[in-house]
């Protein structure tokens, strides 16, 4: 897959989102996975999308990610890029290796084209940068 230019200035609030697979319906997403270090913010995707009738569970850390992934089969993965023991797409690489149909947002405050990259060659369907409004990440989990 070729890599994805993306035209974009670093912006104080500018929320950039790409869905990088041209998908040819919507997903029927049942559960899903948060993993946001940011507690406020990850507690409040929960309840948002729990509300929007997805069963939703979730980590502040890597190491809690991985041991949900190992018991848990999702559909969707909501992956904030830095975490406070590994990254987002190390998390990526592990899901993708045991259930590959799961389709994976990136999350970052850094929009940098590097990781965007780097995401979508490991497998990510989309990425986001932060802040974001969860009505509008509702939006983009309603398109892939």
């Amino acid at each position: 897959m070729p890599l994805i230019k993306m035209p974009f200035k670093p912006l104080a609030r500018k929320i950039l989102m790409f869905n990088f697979r041209n998908q040819a319906h919507n997903m029927d997403t049942n559960k899903i996975l948060i993993v946001e270090d940011d507690v406020v913010f990850c507690k409040l995707l929960t309840r948002f999308l729990t509300k929007n009738d997805f069963q939703v569970l979730d980590a502040q850390a890597g190491k809690e990610a991985l041991q949900l992934i190992e018991t848990n089969s999702f559909d969707l993965a909501i992956l904030d890029y830095r975490l406070p023991d590994m990254n987002g797409i190390d998390i990526l690489k592990k899901l993708k290796a045991k259930e590959n149909s799961t389709k994976v947002i990136l999350m970052t405050r850094y929009g940098d084209e590097g990781i965007a990259n780097k995401a979508v060659e490991e497998g990510a369907d989309a990425f986001v940068s932060k802040p974001i409004n969860p009505t509008e990440l509702l939006e983009v989990i309603k398109g892939l």
